[in-house]
């Protein structure tokens, strides 16, 4: 069968210095389409994007430009009407988003200013998609509720969504048309070699190794106290204005980020020094435990996998509560959350005044805590998917990628804990089972190390990693894509081949 591709129209979701710039550079290399751009990136980075020479765009359009702060007022009804036409759940969007509910250290957002927000950017989605018409929308999976909203909105619309995902399992993504896809698997009569529990341990160990490399204190991601000062300079530079109109941007002035960046390093060593001193370093290995992994904060797991469990208090309340006599829950704080200044003292107190509940240090080993658990319980996370080569059942909030594994519970209903607890500790993983799971993983997926080229993309871009406001120099980012171009050639054929399928099968959901 010959695929047409002439005059496919793809829109692109481009941010700041995102690998989907590199992927659209690669895929206009390859595919013969009409590439369009929404762009959602800081005002610095205008430049580049309008006379950069290295993707010929038929056009493109600055997301932020279309939202006005200024006297505007939100037209409810109007509202309604678009969340009702396009069936988009705005309630949860904005519990979802970072600078509207409870991360934003510089600003506290009206109603309606939120409201304003979110009408502006849906009718100004609803005009490009309705003037371009495009066949194909690639982006990455929603994280902000700007992005999210457009993919909302071109589902309502039908349009085919191509969002690149990661599976969490080495260096494994996926492309979908929804984010962090469930793997659909069957145990087939087919013969297939049946790994080991042991030999499959060590294919999934290596996202975890993988994680560490690059955002470790000694990974790709470390910072330097000169990057450290020229992002403040930055940062200065940036906000030494009146005239601020983004919604990411309100708020903050010079005065603001320098006492905030203060009184983060200050706050920071002090949180260090509280978790140092309460949080355990060893195992209880004398006494059973379900494992319960904090998730990072803010991060796409809580704010939009999680749905109604984004508290973590309450969860960790909830479990503790419904577990058997004798069996203790272990917390362990994320160690990523040094990045971000660890939590407030507060929200480890409140673990610590838990009974049967025990706070465990950031430096103990993940491994050993899945290894020496009865169960494991988390929200969305890693450690679902770890759990099962290691023979562990896992109980989880939300439909995550291996969800479909007979030893993988969700909870739908609270007061159902206690009992779905009880019958994940008398279950165990089935070999046969996990072995089909990882056959339809290998062939649903694709290996590609996007992780360190998101990083490499932010250290070298984005001072040290720490920004994503200064300008873009062409010469630069032409150096970066032709460096890593054999990774952006996997991305760009990747691409094509799940349109090719949609193609053939003529169907929205691939």
């Amino acid at each position: 069968m010959t695929i047409n591709y002439k005059n496919d129209k793809i829109l692109f979701w481009l941010e700041n210095y995102s690998i989907h710039f590199g992927i659209a550079k690669a895929l206009s290399e390859k595919y013969d389409c009409e590439l369009y751009a929404l762009i959602s990136s800081s005002p610095k980075q205008k430049k580049f994007f309008y006379n950069q020479k290295l993707i010929k765009f038929k056009k493109i359009w600055f997301v932020r430009e279309y939202v006005n702060l200024k006297n505007y007022q939100p037209n409810l009804e109007k509202l309604k009407l678009l969340e009702n036409k396009f069936s988009i759940p705005l309630g949860k969007i904005i519990y979802g988003d970072r600078l509207f509910y409870k991360y934003n250290k510089y600003y506290s957002f009206t109603d309606k200013e939120i409201f304003s927000i979110i009408e502006q950017e849906l009718e100004f989605y609803n005009q490009v998609l309705d003037e371009i018409k495009p066949k194909y929308v690639i982006l990455r999976a929603p994280e902000f509720q700007d992005i999210e909203l457009f993919y909302e909105i071109c589902k309502a619309k039908k349009i085919h969504t191509l969002v690149l995902s990661t599976m969490k399992l080495g260096a494994r993504w996926i492309i979908s048309s929804k984010p962090y896809p469930t793997i659909q698997f069957t145990k087939s009569d087919d013969k297939i070699e049946i790994k080991s529990f042991d030999v499959l341990r060590k294919e999934v160990e290596q996202y975890s190794k993988l994680y560490e490399s690059i955002f470790s204190s000694e990974g790709k991601m470390k910072v330097t106290t000169f990057q450290k000062f020229n992002a403040l300079k930055l940062l200065f530079s940036t906000f030494n204005s009146l005239n601020i109109n983004s919604y990411r941007d309100v708020g903050k002035t010079p005065w603001k980020i320098f006492m905030m960046v203060v009184s983060s390093s200050i706050l920071s060593f002090y949180r260090k020094l509280y978790l140092n001193k309460n949080a355990k370093i060893s195992l209880p290995l004398n006494h059973p435990y379900v494992y319960y992994p904090l998730h990072m904060e803010p991060d796409v797991s809580t704010l939009r996998i999680a749905d109604f469990y984004e508290d973590q208090i309450s969860v960790i309340k909830n479990i503790a509560q419904s577990l058997p006599i004798g069996m203790i829950l272990l917390v362990k704080e994320h160690p990523s959350m040094r990045l971000v200044g660890w939590r407030n003292t507060n929200f480890y107190k409140q673990i610590l005044k838990l009974p049967n509940v025990q706070l465990i240090h950031p430096s103990i080993s993940s491994e050993n805590l899945i290894k020496n658990s009865a169960l494991i319980i988390t929200i969305a996370g890693t450690t679902a998917l770890e759990a099962a080569f290691y023979k562990k059942s896992v109980i989880v909030f939300s439909d995550i990628n291996c969800s479909t594994l007979s030893s993988v519970f969700k909870i739908n209903n609270l007061a159902d804990l206690p009992i779905i607890i009880k019958n994940a500790l008398d279950s165990k993983v089935d070999l046969v089972e996990l072995n089909y799971f990882m056959q339809k993983v290998e062939k649903s997926t694709f290996i590609c190390n996007v992780e360190e080229l998101n990083a490499l993309s932010a250290v070298l871009f984005g001072v040290g990693g720490m920004l994503n406001m200064n300008e873009i120099s062409e010469s630069k980012m032409k150096s970066f894509l032709e460096k890593y171009k054999s990774a952006f050639d996997i991305l760009a054929i990747e691409h094509i081949k799940k349109i090719e399928l949609i193609k053939q099968n003529n169907n929205n959901d691939v």
